[in-house]
């Protein structure tokens, strides 16, 4: 069984962000048909304010790329052991995020730790789920989706309905009540 205890215990600025940032809003898990990984997020849930009045947007950035560094020493394992390249689908369950309000120096540690991460890990990026858009924010993605890059519309996918009904993201963990639902949804969005 893993211990995610050393793990933890070693991110930069850990002890600041844990307060924050647990289990509940935050997971990776694996799918069992492709040994992919899957982080998931909900920053909806996460006290973003209260976070970043304890960080700076760099502690932040240095943490999120922490995270990611993670994923890689895991991908890189599985992918030896399965012979096959491992990806990260990374899933960001967007329901209750504020559109007005909450911390922009967070929504700022995001873009700038995705653009670093973009860079450093081209081969780990698998497709990014956009998952349960605020109604408002749903309607300027499809106006503005289309203007996008062709290299990027392909790497998103925009969808309501996975994770809604998950109060706990350790349910999609491996034996979790909701992890065969979700299993199912990831699948169908991650591949084409």
């Amino acid at each position: 069984k893993w211990n995610n205890e050393p793990i933890q215990n070693g991110a930069p600025h850990g002890n600041l962000i844990q307060e924050y940032l647990k289990t509940p809003q935050c997971i990776t898990t694996s799918l069992p048909t492709t040994n992919d990984l899957i982080y998931c997020i909900r920053a909806g849930k996460i006290d973003d304010n209260g976070l970043m009045a304890a960080v700076t947007i760099d502690q932040m950035v240095d943490f999120f790329l922490y995270c990611k560094e993670v994923n890689a020493i895991a991908a890189d394992m599985r992918s030896l052991e399965t012979d096959s390249l491992i990806k990260v689908i990374t899933c960001n369950d967007l329901a209750g995020v504020k559109l007005i309000g909450g911390s922009s120096d967070f929504r700022t540690s995001l873009s700038a730790a995705s653009k670093k991460a973009t860079a450093y890990y081209p081969s780990l990026a698998g497709r990014t789920l956009m998952l349960n858009l605020p109604t408002l924010l749903g309607a300027l993605v499809k106006v503005f989706t289309p203007l996008f890059p062709k290299t990027v519309r392909n790497k998103l996918r925009f969808e309501r309905g996975p994770l809604k009904d998950v109060e706990d993201l350790r349910d999609i963990a491996e034996g979790g009540k909701g992890r065969d639902e979700f299993v199912e949804q990831v699948n169908a969005l991650a591949y084409d």
